[in-house]
């Protein structure tokens, strides 16, 4: 068997150069992180044993249920593909080896490996006698050292060996072991530590008793617990001291104590909960107590899932995961941290003075509360304190002695207005210093303006009283604005009115904000003035721009928006793109409650809700306290997420997921599980999947982890996920998985060949029907002619030509009673010749017309007597040739073919000058042929070429009578001299109905024409 980590250096040194993530940064309290917990109502498995992470990024959990693997989102029990099952449901210890396997220890004895999501057999496992596991050592041979009850195991090449004597090694439980950054391997026997000498094959005592449960720092040092100690374990090795591995934070969970990556101590039980002693206040000695050390502890029920810890793991993105017998626990960084309020204080208000210190009034409070430097002060009852930025760094406030500003440690109280009786302290609503003035709103009194040592009311300026909201320019200048959304600007004097048109649309008015460009937001939107209108700025998610508490600009020009959402981070070149274009949205990164917003923006004052602090920081009030954010630490995880496919079933039927799957024909319903891994905020991921030939575009996932398909057809297909974490880092590589459905009988190429062969079958029979029916209707016009042209001939012949007939006798008689040599009788007689002649043509044409029933449709007998006739008239060698079965012909094409016939005959006889001439007659299966060849004169050249001579229409009628049976009429040079006429008609048209030749007579004929 190949090696369980023949790569491990290789893969040490890819994780070493991988970016790193944020760990839990020290400066923050244990209560400021994002703290989240899963118990068996949130589908989280309970009496967890162990937990490990492979470094495809799946969170392993074992319990005492099964093996179960987290993507951050969902639980999800494990199940081999292939339907192989572990040793034992009852897990007592995981490890992750660095070439991503999973090492699973039983509590009833044995081991299972776990690769790539499959679990691979164990060669002579019979042979093995592996006991209740302990721990799990992955060597950096390959190998595995398997710590139980009844000894140590080492596994390796496909061989079991127990560690016995000869190693060294008392044969008693095992319950521990480690292996350094060194390669050294390290077990723990009842009280006592052994290393092993990997060159003499012997473990050697190291004479550290008393201590157990080794792990180590970030610096590469191994510590273990001593009683109450902590001490530090040489390493016995020359040379400064290495590292410790990365990986090793997430390979295996630490049973009692962890350093992060920041180097703060975690300790865990006994007695309860969780404490954490940060790196600065750890001493620097090679053993201290930790219960005489400043630690923060989370330890009751109602802060866990249950106090009593039992492991803890670092995991590959900086979040820290503790196990318990009821749930699982997660730390995590939170850009926001929250401060809270002294009891009975409301509706704060905050402001940063010249030296960037936060100052935060409130209700109830005696004093403004220098929130960064000092204690809360005390509370006064009727007490309304207001905390307002002023001009050059002054903070402003209103007390029951008057209006104070507060400027570089000096404090200036001016009176109340005169002009508003009674007035106190929690009268005043909103305060402002521009240029050269100071401006207060008292409600029920209005809006003032103090200047020169004097109140005087802004009525009398021309300012409407009742504001909603006011804020000073850079210029010296006054916005107002009021509800009905119209603002005035007063500047030196002067008063500019803005329609309510203007801003109309954006509701009343919350924020006005003149710091770079003057921006007011109401509950329906934001607007920025340009050119001297305000135009509405647009945003993806439009409620984000509803309501602005504030609006605080960075040096750097980015800014952060207090909105009704959360934070909203805009930078420099986004804000500038969409002001000057305010129908291009305006890019943000929101941040929210899962960022660690408390509650929801403070708006029941309307004054600016946000200020920056000189260390960077952003301060705000909300309705659960006061939030701060380090906008110089935002904490970004710069991993992306790893991607599976992890299933894929058909018709509830799973398929391992490998690539080149060959599915079955017609799928009723196709489920694809994918997976996407990043375990820091994984409900902020953005997940898309395509399959490529039916999804048009990338779908969006959202917090689902499988997409479903209906009714595919055959052929093959491509599916492929991408995703990024929550800081919109990308897993470029994506995953995909390549498959194919079977097409079945009906949905190949030859069923469809067949379908088309069938219709054009069908469209045959259709046309052969209707040609049927036709040649019907033609039959029986042809059949009523030729009863009119009998009628009309027995007409002729019994009536007219026997009249004539008599005329010619009495003309006959009268010419014998005259003398023989005279002119008249002379005269008769030559018009009586010629009325002979003009009884035999009668005649003739009377034959022509009952031709077909005079020879009872026998084209054969028809053409001998026309051949007998022609031969007397013409005294020429006319022969007949008939070959071929004969068959009845149709009526009309029976008259065609038989005019075609004499009209050809004849021309040969008149015409060609021939001494010899040949009629074949050939009733072919295919076609009936007819032949009229003589040894004349022939056909010029040109006159073959046109098919005629202008003026003469014997060919042109032969031609047209052809092309009426769909037939073809040529004109060949006979050898060695003469023409060959030849008429070729299609069975189909020539033959009677029940004449024509079968199919199979007809494939004999077409093959031998072929052949020859």
């Amino acid at each position: 068997m190949r090696s369980l980590f023949s790569r491990l250096c290789l893969l040490a040194a890819m994780l070493s150069g991988l970016p790193h993530a944020w760990a839990l940064d020290p400066a923050v309290s244990l209560f400021d992180y994002h703290h989240d917990t899963w118990r068996r109502q949130d589908g989280a498995p309970v009496s967890i044993t162990a937990m490990a992470q492979t470094s495809d990024g799946w969170l392993w959990i074992g319990t005492e249920q099964g093996l179960y693997r987290f993507d951050g989102l969902r639980f999800e029990r494990y199940r081999s593909p292939t339907g192989q099952l572990l040793l034992s449901p009852r897990i007592s210890a995981l490890t992750a080896t660095a070439g991503g396997d999973l090492l699973v220890g039983h509590i009833n004895g044995g081991v299972n490996l776990i690769r790539q999501g499959e679990i691979v057999p164990l060669p002579a496992w019979s042979a093995a006698q592996v006991d209740t596991v302990y721990d799990l050592i992955a060597d950096n041979d390959g190998s595995v050292w398997i710590c139980t009850r009844s000894g140590l195991i080492h596994y390796a090449k496909g061989a079991w060996q127990t560690i016995n004597a000869s190693w060294g090694l008392p044969r008693q439980t095992v319950q521990e072991g480690t292996l350094d950054q060194y390669g050294q391997v390290w077990v723990r026997l009842s009280n006592e530590w052994y290393k092993l000498d990997r060159e003499a094959r012997r473990f050697h005592p190291t004479g550290h008793a008393g201590e157990d449960n080794a792990f180590y720092a970030p610096d590469g040092a191994m510590w273990r617990r001593k009683g109450q100690l902590i001490v530090r374990v040489p390493n016995g090795q020359p040379g400064p001291v290495q590292p410790r591995e990365e990986s090793r934070r997430y390979r295996i969970a630490q049973a009692h104590h962890l350093f992060d990556a920041d180097g703060n101590l975690w300790l865990f039980g006994p007695p309860n909960g969780i404490a954490r002693i940060r790196k600065q206040d750890l001493p620097h000695s090679d053993s201290f107590d930790p219960s005489q050390l400043p630690a923060e502890r989370i330890a009751q029920g109602w802060q866990l899932s249950n106090p009593r810890v039992t492991g803890m793991l670092e995991d590959r993105e900086g979040n820290l995961w503790a196990m318990t017998p009821s749930g699982l626990e997660r730390f995590r960084n939170q850009r926001i941290r929250t401060i809270a309020l002294p009891d009975n204080v409301t509706v704060p208000t905050l402001a940063a003075d010249g030296q960037g210190r936060i100052w935060v009034g409130g209700v109830n409070l005696d004093q403004l509360w220098d929130v960064a430097g000092a204690a809360a002060p005390a509370l006064r009852e009727g007490e309304r304190r207001l905390a307002v930025a002023g001009r050059d760094g002054a903070i402003l406030s209103a007390s029951a002695r008057g209006i104070e500003i507060r400027r570089d440690g000096r404090l200036t109280t001016l009176p109340m207005p005169p002009a508003c009786p009674g007035a106190r302290s929690e009268q005043v609503n909103r305060l402002m210093q521009d240029r050269d003035a100071l401006w207060a709103s008292l409600r029920d009194c209005g809006l003032f303006r103090y200047r020169d040592g004097a109140w005087r009311g802004a009525a009398s300026l021309g300012i409407a009283p009742q504001e909603r909201v006011m804020t000073a320019a850079p210029d010296g200048a006054m916005w107002f604005g009021h509800r009905n959304g119209s603002l005035q600007h007063y500047q030196d004097g002067r008063l500019t009115d803005y329609a309510p048109a203007a801003a109309a649309s954006l509701g009343a008015l919350q924020l006005i904000d003149a710091q770079a460009e003057v921006v007011i937001s109401g509950a329906e939107g934001t607007a920025v003035l340009r050119h001297g209108r305000f135009e509405r700025l647009r945003a993806a998610d439009p409620d984000v721009l509803n309501n602005l508490a504030g609006l605080v600009i960075l040096p750097n020009g980015d800014r952060w928006l207090h909105t009704g959402l959360g934070l909203a981070h805009v930078r420099a070149a986004d804000w500038n793109a969409s002001v000057g274009d305010p129908r291009r949205p305006l890019r943000m990164e929101l941040l929210d409650a899962a960022d660690g917003y408390p509650g929801a923006p403070m708006l029941v004052a309307p004054v600016a809700n946000g200020a920056l602090d000189d260390s960077g920081k952003l301060w705000f009030a909300s309705t659960e306290g006061i939030g701060v954010l380090d906008t110089t630490r935002m904490y970004r995880n710069p991993l992306p997420p790893a991607l599976q496919i992890t299933a894929l079933s058909v018709d509830n039927r799973p398929y391992a997921p490998t690539p080149g799957l060959l599915l079955p024909q017609k799928p009723m319903r196709l489920d694809i599980g994918f997976a996407a891994l990043s375990l820091t905020m994984p409900e902020r991921m953005q997940v898309w999947y395509k399959l490529e030939g039916v999804d048009r575009d990338w779908q969006l996932a959202g917090t689902r982890r499988g997409a479903s398909y209906s009714h595919l057809g055959p052929g093959s297909y491509r599916f492929t996920v991408k995703a990024a974490n929550a800081d919109g880092v990308w897993n470029e590589q994506g995953a995909t998985l390549r498959f194919a459905i079977q097409p079945s009988f009906t949905q190949t190429a030859w069923f469809y060949l067949l379908c088309a062969g069938a219709a054009l079958a069908a469209a045959y029979g259709l046309y052969l029907m209707r040609m049927r029916q036709l040649v019907r209707r033609l039959n029986a016009v042809l059949a009523a002619r030729l009863l009119e042209r009998e009628r009309i001939a027995r007409a002729l012949h019994d009536s007219l030509l026997q009249s004539v007939q008599a005329l010619v006798l009495r003309f006959s008689a009268v010419s014998q009673r005259l003398p023989a040599d005279s002119a008249a009788r002379a005269q008769l007689d030559a018009l009586l010749a010629e009325a002979d002649g003009v009884i035999v043509e009668g005649r003739n044409a009377v034959m022509g017309l009952r031709l077909a029933s005079v020879h009872g449709g026998d084209l054969a007998t028809a053409f001998t007597r026309l051949v007998e006739r022609m031969q007397a008239e013409h005294r020429l060698a006319i022969a007949l040739q008939v070959r071929g079965v004969r068959r009845r012909l149709d009526p009309l094409a029976w008259e065609e073919v038989y005019h075609i016939g004499a009209e050809a005959l004849l021309n040969a006889c008149r015409h060609a000058s021939a001494s010899r001439v040949l009629l074949a007659l050939d009733y072919g299966a295919q076609e009936l042929t007819l032949t009229v060849s003589d040894n004349g004169k022939g056909l010029a050249d040109e006159v073959l070429r046109q098919g005629g001579k202008d003026g003469h229409w014997g060919l042109v009628g032969m031609r047209e009578r052809a092309a009426a049976l769909n037939g073809v009429l040529t004109l060949t040079p006979a050898v060695p001299r003469g023409l060959q006429v030849t008429a070729r008609i299609p069975a189909g048209r020539a033959y009677d109905r029940d004449s024509r030749p079968g199919w199979g007579r007809r494939l004999r004929g077409w093959w031998q024409r072929r052949r020859g």
